[in-house]
């Protein structure tokens, strides 16, 4: 069983890496789109897309899951930047940082002294999740829509496009129930999201103060883990 909820808090953190900068998506108000306003949307939101270089935004994460009997609540700072750097900043329920390269990611912890680097092979559970959801924001929309289904649920707040993606193959869908994004519709940020997994779990996370195009360099999205600190590396089979 504790096996069981390392594993899940590990999947937890590489679904919180889903980092909303590159947004690919966009709806029409109140209706499905057709496939020629489809056509439009998508040379709209590119164009936004390819703008985007940097982001950073503060952030409220909620976890459901069935190994909790409560809601997982967190909030921080996240930092991305062209092409996949990911940095983030917790601050509640506890400090702690995160960052992804590829498929593997660094957890530190300054208040217990405690990180770890943990290295995932694609069989891995969560990595799946991880790969799946990254590709909302790495790939152009016409790449995204040849593995989802997607479908246009109108515009809120008179701001935000909400859409919903549906795995097309059997074999993600054994990984993900459905992606549900809101979509700022001036700078094409994606500043809701909620992902609905096999089992039954939800990962929501919501942006506040976003900032486009911020100046970030390499530097700023390390993780500075202490000399003294002792780094446990592990590898996910």
């Amino acid at each position: 069983m504790e096996t069981r909820v390392r594993n899940q808090k590990r999947s937890s953190i590489l679904c919180l890496l889903l980092y909303p900068t590159l947004c690919v998506l966009s709806v029409l108000c109140g209706e499905m789109a057709t496939a020629q306003n489809l056509e439009e949307i998508i040379r709209d939101i590119d164009e936004k897309q390819r703008q985007i270089q940097t982001f950073s935004a503060t952030f409220t994460q909620k976890k459901e899951t069935s190994l909790a009997t409560e809601p997982l609540l967190s909030s921080g700072r996240v930092h991305f930047k062209r092409p996949d750097r990911i940095h983030w900043s917790y601050l509640k329920p506890e400090r702690a940082e995160v960052a992804l390269e590829d498929r593997t990611f660094w957890v530190y912890l300054p208040d217990r002294s405690q990180a770890e680097k943990v290295s995932l092979s694609r069989k891995a559970g969560g990595v799946q999740t991880l790969e799946a959801l990254t590709a909302i924001f790495k790939k152009t929309f016409n790449e995204l829509t040849e593995g989802y289904t997607i479908y246009s649920e109108g515009l809120e707040e008179e701001r935000l496009y909400h859409f919903r993606l549906q795995p097309k193959e059997e074999k993600d869908r054994k990984v993900l129930s459905r992606i549900d994004l809101w979509i700022d519709k001036s700078s094409g940020a994606i500043l809701r999201f909620i992902m609905v997994e096999a089992n039954g779990d939800h990962l929501s996370l919501e942006f506040g103060d976003p900032q486009i195009n911020p100046p970030l360099t390499d530097d700023q999205l390390k993780i500075r883990i202490p000399p003294a600190v002792r780094v446990r590396e592990q590898s996910l089979p």
